[in-house]
């Protein structure tokens, strides 16, 4: 008797649970944007903040700005998205890049870097008309082992070591060009 109401409980169980979602199909009203497969890359926009003045000489935001677009450039090129046709779309990317020190948020800051934050909008435009834009927020930068201990220790005082971070952001930019160019 007792496995007779387990066996009903269990399929009672089993039929409420299969049943209890079903998703459903969402229709966009939006109509589907056409990008060219190409773009034009006027120069990315970036925007420098700190929370302190280091001692150490970093990149300035100009530098920081040239290297950024650089690398675009460079990924762009070598994924075949980039072109000069004035017919094709526009990348208008504006950048704002907070460069981060170890302890700035503590009495006693240092001047070695830490982990940078930043947030970009990717905006792809067909002459003067908006096509569609992709954003993302406050984002930080993650390192490997070996430079999260270079971190810690506060061993990171020469302006090359921000070239890595730029590397990163100018990668992250173009995945996120290719997924609006997916849409």
């Amino acid at each position: 008797m007792k496995t007779l109401i387990l066996a009903l409980l269990f399929v009672a169980v089993m039929t409420g649970c299969s049943a209890a979602y079903a998703p459903k199909s969402v229709k966009s009203d939006v109509p589907k944007v056409i990008l060219t497969h190409k773009f034009q890359l006027p120069d990315a926009t970036l925007h420098l903040s700190e929370l302190i003045d280091a001692e150490a000489s970093y990149h300035t935001e100009k530098e920081l700005q040239e290297l950024l677009n650089r690398q675009l450039k460079g990924l762009l090129k070598n994924k075949k998205l980039l072109t000069e046709d004035k017919r094709a779309n526009t990348l208008l990317i504006t950048v704002e890049y907070e460069r981060r020190f170890v302890g700035d948020k503590t009495p006693i800051p240092s001047s070695a870097l830490a982990y940078p934050s930043y947030a970009y909008t990717v905006t792809v435009m067909d002459k003067d008309k908006v096509l569609t834009a992709a954003t993302q927020k406050k984002k930080r930068f993650k390192g490997g082992l070996a430079m999260s201990k270079q971190v810690v220790n506060k061993l990171l005082h020469d302006k090359r070591n921000e070239n890595t971070f730029i590397s990163a952001l100018a990668r992250d930019i173009v995945k996120t060009i290719q997924a609006l160019q997916q849409k």
